[in-house]
């Protein structure tokens, strides 16, 4: 029994001696943790999660949403062909889905797809950018947002052709204003997930292999004056990693 106390005692000793070497480790900065590109962090922004969208949903993954629920109520519009009143109705829920600002109320996100499909474009840029983007990214990320700004401008032709569908006392206009819009929203959601699908193509190519980015990567980057990206108060990071020095 004395043996065993004495073989316990050695090992508590060094399990404490572990303990104090990695407090001491961690005080010192020297634990480390492995932080994903700047280009993948933005990336991340479009398909997997941004702040300020409702639950904090990626920026192309929630246009993509928007997008279908605005060709679903186009078509309702067209549906209700003999009801002036269920025309005006649905095409009033793809204005909202379009830009909350022009109809506060509907289904759509509450966001605005228009809003969202900017900002999606807008972080691929940045992804095309930054220093560490791998040359395939570079203009993989590039090809896809030139491939969606034009789409901000479909997205408002079709609120613009249902304001003028809510305005006209004619049946007929409604309608056929309603028809159009039906069209141009089912192309723009076929078009937004092509460049979706696009993206996935460019990623699959990336290597290292691109992996979903922890939201505490993607939550914890901030902009300088200077235009640099760097990590900010990221769990386990001390001080900014920067990119680009």
């Amino acid at each position: 029994m004395g043996v065993a106390r004495g073989r316990m005692s050695v090992r508590a000793r060094r399990a404490c001696g572990a303990a104090v070497a990695f407090a001491a480790a961690v005080l010192a900065g020297c634990v480390t943790v492995e932080l994903p590109s700047i280009a993948h962090v933005h990336v991340g922004h479009a398909i997997t999660a941004w702040p300020d969208t409702p639950e904090q949903r990626g920026l192309l993954e929630l246009t993509l949403a928007d997008a279908a629920v605005a060709a679903e109520h186009a078509a309702y519009a067209t549906d209700g062909a003999g009801d002036l009143q269920a025309v005006r109705l649905h095409l009033g829920h793809v204005l909202h889905v379009v830009d909350p600002v022009l109809e506060p109320t509907g289904p759509g996100s509450g966001y605005g797809l228009l809003r969202a499909l900017r900002g999606a474009a807008e972080h691929l840029e940045y992804a095309a950018e930054v220093p560490d983007a791998s040359a395939s990214l570079r203009v993989g990320a590039r090809t896809v947002a030139a491939g969606l700004r034009p789409l901000a401008g479909e997205a408002q032709a079709i609120a613009a052709l249902a304001e003028d569908a809510r305005r006209t006392p004619d049946a007929g206009h409604a309608l056929a204003f309603a028809q159009e819009v039906r069209e141009r929203a089912e192309r723009l959601a076929g078009q937004l997930l092509q460049q979706r699908q696009r993206l996935a193509s460019v990623l699959q190519a990336e290597d290292p292999p691109y992996r979903t980015v922890p939201r505490r990567f993607l939550f914890g980057i901030i902009r300088l004056p200077s235009g640099q990206w760097v990590f900010d108060k990221v769990p386990g990071v001390t001080r900014p990693a920067r990119y680009g020095d």
